[in-house]
């Protein structure tokens, strides 16, 4: 999971993301990105993020309305010292996903990170539902005709991670950050042979085609290379009568800074 830290304009908070974030980050189960304010809406735009974490001492809207006004429909969860109800219910009003203190225990706080990233997938548990796939986050099991995929660790967190983006193409930059957190991460050719190796294994469950691969993009999940026979039956029999009746669609802590434009490894 890709996390964009926010804190303050100080160096001192903005180098220090909350303990749960932190103890995160080195056990290496999401790449946290630190940044100022400043230039947040840019990065948004140019690097792909599964989630906005806004920490401040309370949920203070002015920067949640500038993302939500610039159209950017990335989560984002507040991560305060302190609020009021109201102040909590203001700041959902206005479009964020969470609002926690931090206080809050670690594996709370990523539970509901995941959960936030899991219903902006379309997700609403943690079994996900494709078609004939099945990807069990808890498990970790990817599953056709509930029959298991037998795929390596990386590749099932590559699934995983396609089946939770599935309306959005990856690029190389985000699956690599996504897959290698804590690690050094490999040559971006890696992916490519990946997506290779598990096409091959799907085809054993005749899924031709799992994955969408667009030019100096990156790669999506084809949802319609899971429909389920029965239903593609079902839509070209309806198709044909219709026819016939009618007359003739990373691992660890980075730091952006806006003076310098790029990205600082801790």
């Amino acid at each position: 999971m890709r996390i964009l830290c926010i804190g303050s304009n100080t160096a001192h908070d903005l180098g220090r993301p909350c303990t749960a974030l932190t103890k995160a980050a080195a056990d290496g189960t999401v790449a946290i990105t630190l940044s100022e304010p400043d230039g947040v809406v840019e990065t948004l735009r140019r690097s792909q993020y599964d989630l906005v974490v806004i920490q401040a001492p309370t949920p203070e809207t002015r920067l949640l309305r500038h993302i939500r006004n610039s159209r950017l429909s990335t989560p984002i969860c507040f991560i305060v010292s302190t609020t009021t109800p109201h102040q909590t219910a203001d700041a959902l009003v206005l479009g964020a996903d969470e609002c926690v203190l931090t206080s809050i225990e670690p594996v709370e706080l990523l539970a509901r990170l995941r959960a936030v990233v899991r219903r902006s997938g379309g997700h609403d548990s943690q079994t996900l539902h494709i078609g004939r796939l099945t990807v069990d986050v808890a498990t970790r099991q990817a599953c056709v005709d509930q029959k298991l995929v037998p795929l390596t660790p990386k590749e099932y967190d590559l699934v995983e991670l396609l089946a939770l983006r599935k309306n959005q193409f990856l690029n190389k930059e985000a699956v690599l950050d996504s897959l290698y957190t804590g690690e050094d991460e490999p040559h971006g050719k890696v992916i490519d042979v990946m997506i290779c190796k598990i096409r091959k294994k799907m085809r054993v469950f005749d899924i031709s085609d799992p994955f969408l691969t667009l030019w100096r993009t990156g790669y999506r999940l084809n949802e319609e290379a899971f429909t389920p026979t029965a239903a593609i039956m079902n839509a070209s029999q309806g198709t044909h009568a219709s026819r016939e009746s009618s007359i003739p669609i990373r691992s660890g802590i980075n730091i952006i800074s806006p003076q310098k434009k790029l990205i600082e490894t801790l």
